[in-house]
């Protein structure tokens, strides 16, 4: 149950995370739906929390893989942010637009987010949190 509940967790932050970069046209250099990583950040910790704990790894990969491909985006998205891109030129694909001045906080969130995902996923496979008690 845990797994099932972790894995529902993970996938609306996984639609959230692929929905924030395609979501919009960017009107007037303002990249609203990249500012949804708090949304994508929550839902990865208490997923990760959830798979982290006694954790089956055949349960952890089943939850995960189809996440860790959002995963995978916006870890590049959080890359391409902090290497100076326009968050503009992300969503539209276009290299016409000018930084827009919320990429560094963009880059810091995102990266987390992924970073929470990555590192999450790792502890659980390598066997998570055990009490004393087990």
């Amino acid at each position: 149950m845990r797994a099932f509940t972790a894995f529902l967790l993970l996938m609306v932050g996984a639609l959230n995370g692929l929905l924030a970069g395609m979501a919009e046209t960017c009107t007037q250099n303002a990249p609203d739906s990249l500012w949804v990583f708090p949304v994508t950040l929550l839902c990865n910790v208490l997923g990760m929390a959830l798979l982290c704990w006694r954790p089956n790894r055949l349960a952890v990969l089943a939850a995960a893989i189809v996440p860790a491909a959002s995963a995978l985006r916006y870890s590049m998205i959080a890359l391409q942010l902090a290497n100076g891109t326009p968050a503009c030129t992300l969503i539209t694909g276009s290299t016409a637009w000018e930084p827009s001045g919320g990429e560094t906080t963009l880059a810091i969130g995102w990266g987390v987010t992924a970073l929470i995902f990555w590192i999450g996923l790792a502890y659980a496979l390598t066997g998570g949190y055990r009490p004393q008690d087990d």
